[in-house]
């Protein structure tokens, strides 16, 4: 399949799903919960995706050690990485954009692909420890948002719903496997792995980072719901952020569209909140994105991918 017919598949399945969504519910009640601080909220939550891209950089440097370009630099290629994004499978299109970048300004392209493996592993770690995190300390509440999830996928639903998460992951090990590029990049990124742990402070810094970052996009999420006022303790976010991002993550879609929100409305089914209200507080994120990857597509016209 050529990369065109790739990109109209996944935006139609985008669109598809979303439109599927929203026909559930009917247009008008979408935007219901809108009001005169929403806008602001979008753009603050933009502020902080952009703010935790730049941290997000900085982790990358740490992670390539001596020798790495400016953080300036790296910051760039994030927030332009973020702009690719918004037309590639989800974040992965933006990684692959970076890492291309970054790997022609260097004199170790290796090293850098390496860096931008372990670079997104170390996000998706402290993912997972948030989602932790908020099943140990209310493992009651955690376990109510999962039994909500699959109560609203019974039978054949949950089914199709395996059998796509199984297709994807046989696709990415078949792919993995005829990939030389990407098993070279895993061996890279296991040598740099080795490589930071030689240097404790470095990882520990790298790790921190990563929280932060994190800290960041849950805050983010915080700050649309209380733009459209809705009922979603900070806790929630806590598990609730890192299994959507985790589902939004799968290549399924173009950066997520469709997937994320039906995510949203199977945590949140049993939360009181109506469903058009949970789609439109997903779609706000989406809106704060198209915001940040505006600004990458400026940067990119305006200074391209070069380190000068």
């Amino acid at each position: 399949m050529t990369p065109g017919a790739r990109f109209a598949l996944r935006l139609v399945v985008g669109v598809g799903l979303l439109a599927l969504i929203l026909s559930r519910m009917g247009l008008p009640t979408i935007g219901r919960g809108l009001g005169p601080g929403t806008l602001a909220g979008v753009f603050g939550a933009a502020l902080l995706l952009l703010s935790g891209q730049s941290i997000a950089a900085l982790r990358w440097k740490v992670i390539m050690g001596p020798g790495s370009p400016p953080w300036r630099y790296l910051a760039r290629l994030y927030v332009i990485g973020g702009f690719f994004s918004l037309f590639l499978p989800t974040a992965i299109g933006g990684d692959a954009v970076r890492a291309l970048a970054a790997a022609r300004e260097t004199s170790r392209p290796g090293g850098v692909v390496a860096s931008v493996l372990l670079d997104r592993a170390i996000g998706m770690f402290a993912m997972v420890c948030y989602a932790v995190i908020a099943a140990t300390l209310a493992p009651g509440f955690s376990q109510k948002l999962l039994e909500a999830a699959r109560l609203k996928l019974p039978g054949a639903h949950l089914l199709l719903v395996g059998v796509a998460v199984a297709v994807t992951m046989v696709a990415a090990v078949w792919f993995g496997r005829k990939s030389r590029q990407l098993r070279q990049g895993v061996n890279d990124a296991v040598h740099l792995t080795r490589e930071l742990a030689r240097t404790p402070g470095s990882l520990m810094a790298a790790l921190a980072l990563g929280f932060v970052v994190q800290g960041l996009y849950i805050l983010l999420w915080l700050m649309l719901a209380r733009a459209m006022h809705l009922p979603i303790a900070p806790l929630t976010l806590f598990f609730a952020v890192p299994v959507v991002t985790a589902f939004a993550m799968l290549p399924i879609t173009l950066n997520g569209l469709g997937v994320r929100e039906g995510a949203w409305l199977l945590l949140l089914s049993g939360s009181g909140i109506a469903p058009a209200e949970i789609v439109t507080f997903s779609l706000l994120y989406f809106g704060a994105n198209l915001i940040t990857g505006l600004v990458g597509g400026i940067l990119f016209m305006l200074r391209g991918t070069t380190i000068s």
